[in-house]
């Protein structure tokens, strides 16, 4: 049978551009303050919205630094200190030290590097300690939280970014926020040292590095002078187009724009360079210039006119040389007062082998210097816990839920188009109509009449791979065989709308993009979901089937939408987002911000009013539970709904031995 609904194959990227439009809306809301008073009033509230969003509000526990010494590496006029230091309790930080030689006092500069899997002992990176050390600097270079000596396996180092930083959102922490906050203790580290003077602070990177780069500089008054590199562009041009996880702040768009953040370094000194040739959308140097020219007015509102520059580079995407002579002559000025600030000299080149970096060249590293994903697998079961032990009524858990997926129930489907009928035989047709759900998002579905004296009402099914992967599994094909009415529908990025093709990882660029406008794939499906029950509610009783990462939408819609269903089936849904290994099963859709502060999918599932069947549930890493985790599970969800003086109708099938 053929899914197809809409004759022309443009659905993708309808959906893209109306994502588009709706990221150029937020940016035309952010207007610059007119009077000082006004930006004070706009700083503070920004600075402490921009914590609690980043997940660092409250801030974390500041422990002692406790810095311990790896080696020592002896250069000409400097030397390479191997060091870690304590970043919150239990969690280490490993990074390289580069100290001129004499007393100083030097100024410090901390070196952020972007997605570069080697992390600080990657060449392209070493080279800025290199060439701030011989200048008379202080420079700290640090592993981001997953790079380098912080990866999942000692010695092999990956991309930290995807559902291996995502998993922090669960915890309702952010890799934005956690690299921020490793960076501050990295100040910290800095002001300890005798040899550097405290008060003279710089910090720039690449990148996912001069993403950092702007964060810290917003956020620490104690950064002097910031250096961004190929990484500043507008949160509007960030919305489907390529970013990493670790770029990405959820509502970030519906809170603020970019210069806003580039004006909270003021009066730090700010120089920004990004390349005439770099191939990432949001990078352009266009979309830099839009945020630069509104910084620069708050700059000049302030008396700081002078301390903000922006540079464009005929080069392509990196930290070239000719980069680090800019930063140079700009760090020179502002924290050395020497020069101009105009880009200068830098010395030749060195790179050292990448094992001579290594604070654990044997891969040895401590329990402490610990990976993304050992820590939100420590981290989760303590708050699920804390979460599933408040007695919140059935009520307060669904306001909350729904409010941490982002999504609006309040509005039903808007529009429903004609309906274009075609015989399929043997007496029955199907129809072809879009729906228009909550935020104007078109929905195509596909409708196969019943047959006279079938079961009632309709079945309502979703898949992962759209209208054509639910028309393949048995549960729908067996319906279709018995003469049910049957409804496929592609949810947003699915089957004829899926706009987002994977380049980086399945649905990445669509959850980054529904994170930065404030909402999660699950609770753009839960609308989806629920706003195709509507529209077919009038035709009888609706049952709802769910395959892959739609499942989770399917039980969320369950526990949020009251009696729309008269019953509902997970199949392969996520049994729980408590890591107990990788998420990289799981696509990018999955992930909801601090749902383990809220509970967890058994909790999804014991709020919901009409039977739901778990069909063989998975851990993140996607293998079945066997039997004696889905009786466990089953009997999570009853003692859940018990608590709430719900009657549970929740069963669990794990899969067949």
């Amino acid at each position: 049978m053929e899914t197809r609904v809409w004759p022309e194959d443009n659905g993708a990227a309808l959906l893209r551009e109306s994502l588009k439009l709706e990221a150029r809306r937020w940016n035309r809301r952010h207007l610059v303050p007119a009077t000082t008073s006004d930006w004070a009033e706009l700083r503070a509230g920004l600075h402490r919205r921009i914590l609690e969003a980043a997940g660092l509000w409250p801030e974390p526990e500041r422990p002692p630094l406790d810095v311990v010494e790896h080696g020592t590496i002896a250069l000409e006029g400097y030397r390479i200190v191997k060091l870690s230091y304590c970043s919150r309790p239990g969690l280490r930080v490993t990074g390289n030290l580069y100290v001129p030689d004499g007393t100083g006092p030097f100024p410090g500069v901390l070196g952020t590097h972007g997605h570069w899997p080697q992390g600080k002992i990657a060449a392209r990176v070493a080279s800025r300690g290199h060439v701030l050390a011989r200048q008379g600097f202080v420079t700290l270079i640090v592993d981001a939280f997953g790079s380098g000596e912080r990866g999942t396996q000692p010695g092999q180092y990956e991309y930290h970014g995807a559902q291996i930083g995502a998993g922090l959102l669960s915890l309702g922490e952010t890799l934005l926020g956690a690299q921020v906050w490793d960076n501050q203790r990295g100040l910290d580290l800095l002001q300890s040292l005798p040899m550097v003077n405290p008060e003279r602070l710089g910090v720039t990177g690449a990148s996912g590095g001069g993403n950092q780069t702007m964060w810290l500089a917003a956020l620490d008054p104690r950064i002097r002078a910031a250096v961004p590199v190929v990484s500043v562009g507008t949160f509007e041009s960030y919305i489907a187009n390529p970013n990493c996880i670790c770029e990405a702040l959820p509502g970030g768009l519906t809170q603020t724009e970019e210069w806003a953040v580039l004006a909270l370094t003021a009066p730090g000194a700010l120089l920004i360079l990004n390349a005439l040739r770099d191939s990432n959308a949001a990078f352009q140097v266009s979309e830099m210039m839009r945020s630069f020219q509104r910084a620069q007015e708050i700059y000049r509102l302030l008396g700081h006119a002078d301390r903000l520059d922006c540079r464009a580079i005929d080069l392509t995407h990196g930290y070239w040389p000719e980069m680090q002579r800019h930063m140079l002559g700009w760090f020179r000025y502002w924290l050395k007062g020497e020069g101009t600030g105009r880009p200068c000299e830098i010395p030749a080149a060195i790179e050292l082998p990448e094992a001579d970096l290594l604070c654990f060249p044997d891969h040895q590293r401590p329990p402490e210097v610990a990976s993304i994903t050992a820590y939100a697998s420590a981290r989760g079961p303590q708050l699920k816990r804390a979460a599933l032990a408040q007695n919140a009524p059935a009520p307060a858990r669904r306001r909350d839920l729904a409010a941490r997926l982002g999504a609006d129930l309040t509005a039903p489907a808007a529009y429903q188009s004609g309906r274009r009928a075609a015989g399929l035989g043997a007496g029955r047709h199907l129809e072809r109509f879009t729906l228009e759900g909550p935020r104007g998002a078109l929905l195509p579905c596909l409708l196969v009449r019943g047959q006279p004296g079938a079961a009632p009402g309709t079945l309502l099914a979703v898949h992962a791979k759209g209208k054509a992967g639910a028309q393949g599994e048995a549960l729908v094909r067996d319906a279709l065989a018995a003469g049910r009415q049957v409804c496929l529908v592609d949810l947003r990025n699915q089957g004829e709308s899926r706009w987002d093709a994977g380049q980086v990882r399945p649905d990445h660029e669509a959850a980054r993009t529904a994170l930065w406008l404030g909402r999660t794939m699950i609770g753009e499906w839960v609308e989806d979901i629920l706003a195709v029950a509507g529209a077919l509610a009038a035709e009888g009783p609706v049952s709802l089937a769910a395959w892959g990462e739609p499942a989770v939408a399917a039980l969320a819609a369950a526990a949020l939408g009251g009696r729309a269903f008269e019953r509902v089936a997970a199949h392969g849904c996520l049994a729980s987002y408590v890591l107990e290994g990788s998420a990289q099963a799981q696509s990018m859709s999955i992930f909801i911000p601090g749902i383990l502060r809220w509970g967890d999918v058994s909790l999804m599932a014991a709020l919901a009013e009409v039977p739901v069947e778990l069909q063989v549930p998975v851990s993140p890493a996607g293998a079945p539970l066997d039997a004696a985790a889905a009786a466990a599970l089953q009997q999570e969800i009853a003692a859940l709904a018990a608590g709430m003086g719900l009657n549970s109708a929740v069963s669990v099938r794990a899969a067949e031995a």
